[in-house]
Formats: C-alpha cells, sequence, structure tokens
C-alpha cells in the first residue's frame, strides 16, 4: 500500500520550487519570479531550490531536488515546470531518501512520468496537476478558476471557491469534504458538455462502450508519450490492476494507437483494471486545429472499439474525464484506490490521501 502524506498543505508552511526538468523557456523566464510572489501571497514560505545556472547537468537537478525533500522546513516540492528532460533525472534519484521524506509532490504532462515513477519506486502518493507557472495571476495562459481552485482544494483539502464559477462549475470541481465520508466523489465535467457556458471550453467529452461497467484499482495517471518513454528507459510502471488514466497532446489516432502496442508490449494492458483515456488534446496557440477528428464522437467510438479489440475485449475502456490537456483540469492522486463508474463517468476515491485532513501546521 502507498505511503500516503501526513497531512495537507497550510499557510505557513514552507513550499521549495524545483525544476527537475531544465528551466523554463525565455519568452516565460519571468515566470519564476512571479510564481515566488504568488506563492508568498498566498501565505506560504518559499524556498527557492530552482538551479538556473548549469541546469544541463542531471546530476546537479537531481541533488537540489533530494535537498529539497530532505529540507525539514518543507511541506511541499512543486516543479517550477515540466520538459522532456526529466528522464535525465528519474534513474539518478535515491528513491529511499524521498520514501524517508514523504512530501506533497505534484506535476504534469510530461512529469506525469516523475510523479508515477515516485509513486512506485518510493512508495509515496504524489500528485497530477497544473504547474505554478500556468496558475498563478500573470501567466501567459493562465488555467480557469475551476483548475486553479481543484488544485488548492486537494492540496489543502479544503471547500472553497465556488465564488466566480458557474453553477454547473461549482457543481463538479473538487472539494474535499468537511467531514470525510467515503467515497470521496470527483465528478466529471466533461459528461455534459453542452452545460459549460465558454464554448471554446468544451473541447472534450465523455464516452463509454459499456456504460454499465465499472472498474476499481489503485489510480495511475500519466501522458501515454511518458509511460512509453518511462518503457523505454528501463524504468517501467507497473499497469496491472490499476485505473489507468492516459491524456495525449497533438497526435493523431494513429500515432495514439501506435504508441499504445508499444506501450503494451512492455506493461500488458489487458491486465490493467481498466483504462480511461481523459483527453487528446492539442496546442492552444495555433490558430487551425490539426486533428478534428479528435472531436468527433463516431470517430472515438470506432478508436475505443479499436484498441478494445486489440486487447482481446478484455478490458473496460473509456474516454472523457478532466484531466491532461484540456480547458478543465482536475489534480489527483497517483497511488490511491479508486473506483470509476461508468454510467456517470466519476471517480470514487476510497479513501483520503493524507493521514489526517487537519490542515492546521504541527
Amino acid at each position: 500500500m502507498v505511503t500516503k502524506i501526513h497531512r495537507p498543505l497550510c499557510k505557513g508552511d514552507g513550499v521549495a520550487l524545483v525544476n527537475p526538468a531544465g528551466v523554463l523557456p525565455e519568452r516565460f523566464r519571468k515566470q519564476h519570479g512571479y510564481v515566488v510572489k504568488y506563492l508568498n501571497n498566498l501565505g506560504f514560505s518559499v524556498k527557492d531550490y530552482v538551479i538556473e545556472s548549469g541546469w544541463e547537468n542531471p546530476t546537479k537537478r537531481s541533488e537540489a531536488f533530494l535537498t529539497a525533500f530532505t529540507d525539514a522546513q518543507v511541506k511541499a516540492v512543486l516543479p517550477l515546470c515540466g520538459g522532456a528532460r526529466i528522464y535525465d533525472i528519474l534513474p539518478l534519484l535515491d528513491y529511499r531518501v524521498i520514501a524517508a521524506n514523504p512530501k506533497i509532490i505534484c506535476g504534469f504532462s510530461e512529469l506525469s512520468a516523475l510523479m508515477i515513477t515516485i509513486a512506485e519506486r518510493a512508495n509515496l502518493l504524489t500528485f497530477v496537476g497544473p504547474h505554478l507557472n500556468f496558475l498563478n495571476p500573470k501567466a501567459s495562459n493562465q488555467e480557469n478558476w475551476f483548475t486553479l481552485r481543484s488544485f488548492w482544494n486537494m492540496l489543502q483539502w479544503d471547500w472553497h471557491g465556488k465564488n466566480g464559477l458557474s453553477k454547473n462549475e461549482a457543481y463538479h470541481f473538487f472539494v474535499a469534504p468537511r467531514t470525510l465520508i467515503l467515497p470521496i466523489v470527483v465528478r466529471n465535467i466533461y459528461r455534459e458538455p453542452i452545460r459549460i457556458k465558454n464554448s471554446s471550453w468544451r473541447d472534450n467529452f465523455y464516452l463509454s462502450l459499456n456504460p454499465d461497467q465499472e472498474v476499481s484499482g489503485e489510480v495511475l495517471i500519466g501522458s501515454l508519450a511518458a509511460l512509453v518513454r518511462l518503457c523505454w528507459i528501463g524504468m517501467a510502471p507497473t499497469l496491472a490492476g490499476k485505473v489507468v488514466f492516459l491524456d495525449t497532446l497533438d497526435m493523431s489516432f494513429e500515432a495514439i494507437k501506435d504508441l499504445l502496442q508499444r506501450l503494451n508490449s512492455y506493461c500488458h494492458l489487458e491486465r490493467t483494471a481498466g483504462i480511461i483515456f481523459s483527453s487528446f488534446g492539442e496546442r492552444t496557440d495555433r490558430k487551425d486545429v490539426m486533428f478534428p477528428e479528435l472531436r468527433s464522437k463516431d470517430h472515438l467510438r470506432i478508436f475505443l472499439q479499436e484498441v478494445s479489440d486489440f486487447l482481446g475485449g478484455k478490458q473496460e475502456i473509456f474516454y472523457g474525464f478532466p484531466l491532461g490537456h484540456c480547458a478543465y483540469k482536475l489534480t489527483l492522486p497517483v497511488g490511491l484506490r479508486a473506483t470509476f463508474v461508468g454510467n456517470e463517468g466519476k471517480l470514487l476515491l476510497q479513501e483520503s490521501p493524507y493521514l489526517t485532513e487537519k490542515n492546521n501546521p504541527e
């Protein structure tokens, strides 16, 4: 069983900023300072472990990352950004050190490789959620309020933030229960995208071949490309018996199927408890849509059936959940036991990610 976090994050706690995957692109370089100010304004004590000189050296980045984990004043380790260089440090990390110093850690996209590897090799619960450089008020493309509040409500185990949300958004964003009652319901705003007021945020939808089915197991969340890359570098995760959420960015159906076949050759996808393709996203900084077929329910249904046939019809497969490169993003734990309910497209967390839900400083 995965090691849970002692308690949620609260004001006054130390938050370590790290850059295990490298530095921000030049056009986003000012975001470092903006993120520090943002965290300070939220009442956190920022410990800045970001390496800007010599960051190309993976050993240097891995050492800074482990130093953040061993800092007794730090309760959360939050990467400033993602990037493909994350794979350079994964073989260099001492997962025994991480296991001995459990802290909140959250990452997204390529950094899902780090979250999955820590959950498996350090046996420590991790979180998948957006990066801080897209949450702060001066972000070049700030996440919406639904995403932002779902992030902090998960890490702080809070239930605030309804002001500023539509009625539909307020029903679906994540709020921690004031009194722990299991299971904890995580709803799916993409089950009825027509109810989303902002039409540009109707970028996903829910679809199931067998809506009456439920699947249960430990949750694993990651980018499909990141999972395949982990396999390539000899760090393939265990998928057997797990509820696996996969997302992609800028890929055609053919490219997705190719990666799935590669992943299957390493991880035997038919042994998973179930697969939820959370989102097939595209970059939002382009005017033209490159893969319009990804938004077609008919094409998605054919794709899901092809994947089901490829796996011998042994797996329950679903599409559409607020995770990945989509407008609405939840922040969710990796390694926690949960049940995915097909007829409503929702996730039921069977336990809390924290040993105590009291978000008061020790």
